[in-house]
């Protein structure tokens, strides 16, 4: 990598990322130091490329960022208050406490700037997918061929143990069949769990297996700035989903530990962490952020606002009056036009029966529902008649996935255009409660 003095001025920036989350999980006895430090080089570069808002975190097309693997939260929480959101170096060094800003898993509605809740792990994958899928249907409503309203990407860095989980295989499988070019999966992939090396229990060829699955895989050294760079710019033009495999180090920066499963889920000590920053030429000073960094992260705040106004100018400008009344629609529905079918004289009745009229009612009404079955919809009465199919139209086909599934539809329901609903039997509803 050449060192540039752009680079010089990343390094800096991630070396503040490595120590906030280590001095954050030492603080608080309690963490996991290891895949944040290891990300910190993936996090800064990232930075450049993400369309958000942080004085407005509501701002519909701004890029959705999601941390399947929600145990690496230090790293969650010092973006944020790098970038400018709702957290303090006050929240920061409370993390982990009771009633904190900054607990050990991100809850979505608890602290500014987290889009969804993550913690069970391949779940913020499935969540990811689902917000690509809302975007998807919310741009087939608003956009023009000279005006598009919805462009944005969703990322979502995930790990190992993300990838190993169920729900994973069934999100991306139907991510790829479904094309979701907006969609962009960032694998820190260390080989580090907590019994060892991953393999111990896992040994599939990843690249392969999404590419079987219809994404476009691309490699990385995860502390290559420039190859990280490169690779952002790529994704901005792709025509699937994308999977980058970024060959990460566990702990980058942690001395004698980087690189083991010791840094996975507990502090590193202060001793490692004053020869790290020592080694680094880092001051020694817990939660220290040279005033140089600040300033350039916090760059996410006029950016940001800058983009909002431009989107808001092309939401007024927009050419064809029929893209604001669609908007209006799907971010306002009307529920008092909904007019539910009455059942008085209609004697005995499937409950799917009469569920499937008020589903057909309700969508009739609101453009924003939407939805579908785990492959049942002919049985349990779910199909929204002359509807169409997703993503242009209603239906929503999940296949037999009804752990993500439910996933899916939990991140469609927090993107801010949309009412979805899923459905299955009642006996397999079991496969939806994980989610």
């Amino acid at each position: 990598m050449v060192i540039t003095e752009q680079n010089k001025m990343r390094k800096k920036m991630a070396n503040t990322i490595r120590f906030l989350a280590a001095d954050m999980v030492q603080q608080a006895n309690s963490g996991h130091p290891g895949a944040p430090m290891g990300l910190a080089d993936i996090a800064v570069v990232l930075s450049e490329h993400l369309n958000h808002n942080p004085k407005n975190p509501k701002w519909l097309n701004r890029d959705r960022l999601v941390f399947s693997g929600g145990h690496g939260s230090s790293l969650i929480y010092s973006l944020l208050h790098l970038w400018g959101y709702d957290v303090s170096l006050e929240d920061l060094k409370q993390f982990r406490q009771l009633d904190s800003k900054t607990p050990g898993h991100p809850e979505y509605g608890h602290t500014d700037g987290i889009e969804i809740t993550t913690g069970p792990l391949g779940q913020g994958i499935a969540n990811a997918v689902g917000f690509a899928m809302a975007a998807k249907y919310t741009g087939n409503q608003v956009n023009s061929e000279t005006c598009e309203l919805i462009d944005h990407k969703v990322y979502c860095l995930c790990g190992d143990g993300d990838l190993q989980e169920g729900i994973s295989y069934e999100a991306c499988s139907l991510a790829g069949h479904l094309t979701l070019d907006n969609m962009v999966l960032i694998y820190d992939s260390n080989s580090i769990t907590i019994e060892g090396d991953t393999s111990i229990a896992w040994s599939e060829d990843v690249e392969s297996r999404f590419i079987a699955q219809g994404w476009d895989v691309k490699k990385i050294n995860g502390h290559c700035y420039n190859e990280i760079d490169e690779v952002l710019n790529d994704v901005k033009t792709a025509k699937k989903p994308t999977l980058i495999i970024a060959n990460t180090i566990i702990g980058k920066g942690a001395m004698e530990l980087e690189g083991s499963a010791s840094t996975h889920g507990s502090p590193l000590g202060d001793k490692i962490i004053a020869e790290s920053k020592e080694k680094e030429g880092f001051p020694a000073e817990t939660f220290h952020i040279p005033e140089d960094v600040l300033v350039r992260f916090r760059c996410a705040i006029e950016n940001g606002e800058l983009l909002e106004r431009q989107w808001v100018h092309l939401h007024k400008q927009a050419p064809l009056v029929e893209q604001n009344v669609a908007m209006k629609k799907l971010t306002n529905p009307d529920f008092s036009e909904i007019e539910f079918p009455d059942f008085s004289n209609s004697g005995s009745m499937a409950t799917r029966d009469s569920n499937g009229q008020i589903l057909n009612a309700i969508a009739k009404a609101l453009p924003s529902f939407i939805g579908g079955s785990a492959d049942l919809a002919p049985s349990n009465k779910t199909d929204l008649k002359n509807m169409g199919d997703f993503p242009k139209g209603r239906n929503m086909h999940f296949g037999i996935r009804e752990h993500s599934m439910a996933a899916i539809t939990n991140a469609m329901a927090l993107y801010g255009t949309v009412i979805p609903f899923n459905a299955t039997f009642f006996v397999f509803s079991d496969y939806l409660k994980p989610s």
